[in-house]
């Protein structure tokens, strides 16, 4: 009876030590799975049979830093947008923007507006590119990713789009940060990765065709080196940024935006801020701008097309997505000018 008490008290401790290595190894970074529920949201999905049962939508992801100008600019011109005041917090601000309707002809009206203005690309309403739902799986030990299989989902076809679209964010406390910080750092590895895995097999694979792990090795190597260069490409990205998702998957970003006098205080860098807050520059350019890109149906076409891994969309932006005093993502007091072509700085004395 004593060593079935000894062995039970054993067995006891034993999970009980195994629950405390779970809770102590709990990896929950809640940006980031506030991020991945609104991305994989946006996903469209299929019935029984096979029918669209839920169309995807669009989520445009701000990223910014709180000691950059051009982001809090950003935020500024969101909130005065929204009928907000500059202490209001930035999740109150996109609530306040997403509730709103296309039917107003202000920032936020045109800019759920966006979502009605969706093409397609061809009578029968699929992309050019013709991708497919694509499923991956992911080897740790060989650092590999491996195609699994294809649904019948034609993920951006007209059928599967529908005109949602919300904008949500969150920020950094520096601009070095960017893709370093804890919950950025997994949407780009946990999340996005994932998705180009997808978007690349699926760009390469239309027939849902076998690939064998041996006789395939050579492609499979070739794939994946696609998918870390397309990966390493983003972080070559400045802020202010604003990621875009459609319908489940990865699109690309737009980066940038105006440096407000309104938000600068003393110490800063004067070169940086030259311009006052305008209304029109959310009408204006960042509608005009974020329009010409996700308006199409055929908007992957150019991400994924074999011979691209850029994913910054501010070229397909055209000249809607300029901004005159973009603080080109460096700190707001830098000794560092806006126009020296680096994308941060550090100022040693903070630190």
């Amino acid at each position: 009876m004593k060593k079935l008490i000894a062995l039970l008290g054993a067995i006891t401790l034993t999970a009980s030590s195994a629950s405390l290595v779970v809770a102590c190894g709990n990896t929950t970074v809640p940006e980031y799975d506030n991020f991945a529920k609104l991305a994989n949201a946006t996903r469209p999905t299929l019935n029984d049979n096979n029918e669209i049962e839920q169309k995807g939508s669009t989520l445009v992801y701000y990223i910014g830093a709180e000691d950059n100008l051009s982001s809090l600019s950003f935020e500024y011109a969101l909130k005065k947008s929204v009928g907000l005041d500059e202490s209001a917090s930035l999740d109150d601000a996109f609530e306040k923007l997403n509730e709103s309707n296309s039917s107003t002809n202000d920032f936020a009206g045109k800019f759920k507006g966006i979502g009605d203005t969706f093409t397609a690309n061809n009578v029968n309403g699929d992309d050019a590119l013709r991708l497919v739902e694509t499923n991956v799986t992911y080897n740790k030990k060989k650092d590999l990713w491996y195609f699994e299989n294809q649904t019948d989902l034609s993920t951006f076809s007209a059928e599967a789009t529908g005109t949602k679209i919300e904008m949500h964010g969150t920020t950094v406390d520096t601009v070095g940060d960017l893709w370093t910080d804890k919950a950025t750092k997994k949407i780009l590895n946990d999340w996005i990765k994932p998705s180009i895995a997808r978007m690349v097999y699926a760009n390469i694979d239309k027939h849902n065709q076998s690939w064998d792990k041996t006789k395939d090795k050579e492609q499979i190597k070739k794939v994946n080196d696609e998918i870390n260069s397309r990966t390493e490409a983003i972080k070559n990205s400045k802020g202010p940024l604003f990621l875009i998702i459609r319908n489940g998957e990865f699109v690309g970003y737009l980066e940038g935006f105006e440096a407000y006098n309104q938000v600068k205080k003393d110490g800063d860098n004067p070169d940086l801020g030259k311009s006052d807050y305008k209304e029109n520059d959310l009408i204006n350019n960042f509608i005009n701008g974020m329009q010409s890109v996700v308006h199409t149906k055929d908007i992957m076409t150019k991400t994924y097309k074999s011979d691209n891994t850029n994913y910054n969309l501010n070229s397909t932006a055209s000249n809607q997505w300029k901004w005159q005093n973009w603080d080109n993502w460096v700190i707001r007091d830098s000794k560092t000018s806006s126009e020296s072509g680096e994308s941060y700085s550090y100022n040693l004395n903070k630190y």
